[in-house]
């Protein structure tokens, strides 16, 4: 009775944990919100990141399966949705809607790399959200001795270190709406993060499921032990 008495507040402070909402400074240390078994998706960071996506990637890298509607998921109102989607036009002239897919990009060709759909890109990138900030943050002179491929630039975070990608953020390169200071570092986490969601959009309830579902199978197993004892002391 005594573990049920002190079981009952664990299990509340462990979903509330799970599902709070954490202002942190996300790069002194490089930390984000997403990160860890009670991550969440910092909705704040995700639409700034959704911003750089639209101002800087979004004419070479695709969206697939991502409709402007999804944009809610990161705490965006049906009202701005429909406005952010009215702003773009696709490709037969047409104004986007709420429930348009993401204007894909237009043919793209860098040195001969495709860039890649950055739609699920955190999912499939070992190391995820921090990889993605690296390999933004990762642009810079080549070492001494490393020859670059023509139209290529040095990544010390890309495997091999050579990208047909140039280094496309920069300080201030958006405008933040919440007063955010818009460094190119931030651009990066912030970006980074949008991508965490929209490789994962259910990233918080799945956390709060498996949390329950560990609590569970823990008090089944109490019940199951405390069932078996008593059977063993009846049977004695």
């Amino acid at each position: 009775m005594m573990r049920h008495r002190f079981l009952a507040p664990l299990l509340a402070a462990g979903l509330l944990a799970c599902g709070a909402a954490r202002a942190e400074n996300t790069l002194t240390p490089l930390h984000f919100q997403s990160d860890g078994w009670r991550g969440s998706i910092d909705k704040a960071a995700a639409q700034r990141g959704f911003a750089v996506y639209q101002s800087v990637c979004a004419s070479c890298h695709g969206m697939s399966g991502l409709h402007y509607r999804d944009l809610e998921g990161i705490g965006l109102t049906p009202e701005q949705v429909a406005g952010i989607a009215a702003s773009i036009k696709l490709a037969d002239g047409s104004a986007a809607t709420p429930d348009s897919l993401f204007k894909p990009p237009g043919a793209v060709n860098m040195g001969g790399a495709v860039p890649p759909d950055l739609g699920a890109i955190v999912a499939q990138r070992p190391g995820g959200t921090r990889y993605v900030y690296e390999f933004l943050t990762g642009f810079g002179p080549a070492p001494d001795g490393m020859t670059l491929l023509p139209g290529h630039f040095y990544n010390r975070a890309f495997p091999g270190g050579q990208v047909s990608m140039p280094n496309v953020l920069r300080d201030n390169a958006v405008t933040y709406a919440d007063g955010t200071k818009a460094s190119a570092a931030q651009e990066a986490a912030d970006v980074a993060e949008f991508l965490t969601w929209s490789s994962d959009p259910d990233l918080a309830e799945r956390h709060i499921i498996g949390l329950r579902t560990v609590i569970f199978f823990a008090l089944l197993a109490m019940v199951a032990l405390a069932a078996k004892r008593r059977i063993w002391r009846e049977e004695g």
